[in-house]
C-alpha cells in the first residue's frame, strides 16, 4: 500500500511520482482537476496515472474540509495500463476557494506478478532520420561519371577531415555544390556513402569491402577504415588472400596476410599469389616474418 496527500484551493495539483512498492520501474500520481461549470470553478475530479507497466489499483480517496469534520470518500478499483489515468470524471465535491486536502490510499497487484520490464531503446540510424522528400535534406552532390550522387556536406565535413578541408569557403566545391570523384565507381562511392549513413548492405564480396575501404582510406574516415580492417582480418581465408593483399596494402592487413602464408606455406605456390606484383610479394613474406617473429635461415656455403 501507498498514499499520498495534496493540498488544494484554486488551481489543478499533481502530486509527484511515487514508487509503488516492490516494483521496480513502476511508479503513480494522484492528479486533481478543477472542473468548470457555468463559467465557474466550482468542483473537484481526482484522477490516478500509472506508468511503467499493467497492474490493478485498489484506491480510497478521501477529500476532508479544512476547520471542519466533513469528509467525502470515494473508491476506485481498475486496471492501469502503460500510463493511462482514470478516476471520477464526476466531481468529488464542489468547494472551490475552500482549504481541503484530498488523501489517496493505494493498493496494487501487478498483473500476473510479472515484474515490469524497462524498455529497451533501438538506437535511430542516421539514414532513418533522412527524409528525402525534403527539398533541404541534401546541398551538395558527389559526380562519378553521368551520375549525381545527393549527399549533405556539413555530415560529410564531420567525419572526414578530407572532406572538411573541401568544404571550406574558399573551395570550388564549397562555391558550386559539387565534388567530382574520378578514381571509384558509382557502386564503389554509392556503397561507402550508404554504409557512413548507416544502411544496412548486406553481403559484400572481399572486392567491394577493399574497394570501400580504399574510399575510406583516401576521405581519411578513419572509424571505419578500422571496422573494415577488423572485417577482413576476421575473414581472411587462403582463397581470398590473394586480392587482399594486392588490392589493399596496408601494414596491418599486409602483417595479417603474411601471418596467414606462413602458416598455410602451400599458398606460396597457387597461380594467383604467383601473379602478384613482386614488390607485394616481398612485402607480405617480410611481414610473416615479422608478424611471427620468425628468423630467415642463416646461408651455408
Amino acid at each position: 500500500m501507498d498514499s499520498v496527500t495534496v493540498n488544494v484551493r484554486y488551481s489543478n495539483v499533481k502530486s509527484e511520482w511515487r514508487d509503488v512498492p516492490g516494483v521496480p520501474g513502476l511508479k503513480w500520481a494522484l492528479h486533481v482537476t478543477l472542473v468548470c461549470l457555468n463559467g465557474l470553478y466550482d468542483e473537484v475530479a481526482t484522477y490516478i496515472q500509472v506508468v511503467g507497466g499493467r497492474v490493478t489499483v485498489s484506491a480510497t480517496i478521501e477529500c476532508s474540509i479544512a476547520h471542519s469534520l466533513m469528509v467525502f470518500t470515494k473508491t476506485i478499483l481498475h486496471e492501469f495500463k502503460y500510463g493511462e489515468r482514470h478516476g471520477f470524471g464526476d466531481p468529488v465535491v464542489g468547494l472551490i476557494g475552500t482549504n481541503y486536502s484530498i488523501t489517496c490510499k493505494a493498493t496494487f497487484e501487478v498483473k500476473n506478478n510479472v515484474p515490469v520490464q524497462n524498455t529497451d531503446l533501438r538506437a535511430v540510424k542516421l539514414h532513418e532520420l533522412i527524409d528525402k522528400s525534403k527539398p533541404h535534406w541534401a546541398d551538395t552532390k558527389i559526380v562519378v561519371g553521368k551520375t549525381d550522387i545527393k549527399v549533405h556536406r556539413g555530415f560529410l565535413s564531420m567525419i572526414s577531415p578530407v572532406f572538411n578541408a573541401m568544404f571550406s569557403p574558399e573551395t570550388k566545391e564549397f562555391k558550386t555544390g559539387v565534388v567530382n570523384i574520378a578514381d571509384f565507381t558509382v557502386e564503389t562511392v554509392q556503397n561507402a556513402l550508404d554504409y557512413c549513413y548507416g544502411t544496412d548492405l548486406g553481403k559484400k564480396t572481399v572486392a567491394e569491402i577493399i574497394d570501400m575501404l580504399r574510399f575510406y582510406d583516401k576521405y581519411d574516415i578513419e572509424l571505419l577504415v578500422t571496422k573494415l580492417e577488423a572485417s577482413l582480418k576476421a575473414n581472411l581465408t587462403t582463397n581470398n588472400f590473394a586480392p587482399i593483399a594486392w588490392q589493399y596494402s596496408r601494414e596491418s592487413l599486409q602483417a595479417e596476410c603474411g601471418r596467414l602464408i606462413h602458416e598455410n606455406k602451400e599458398i606460396a605456390f597457387l597461380p594467383e599469389f604467383l601473379a602478384l606484383d613482386p614488390t607485394v610479394i616481398a612485402s607480405v613474406l617480410k611481414a610473416g616474418l615479422i608478424s611471427t617473429a620468425a628468423v630467415l635461415p642463416k646461408a651455408t656455403i
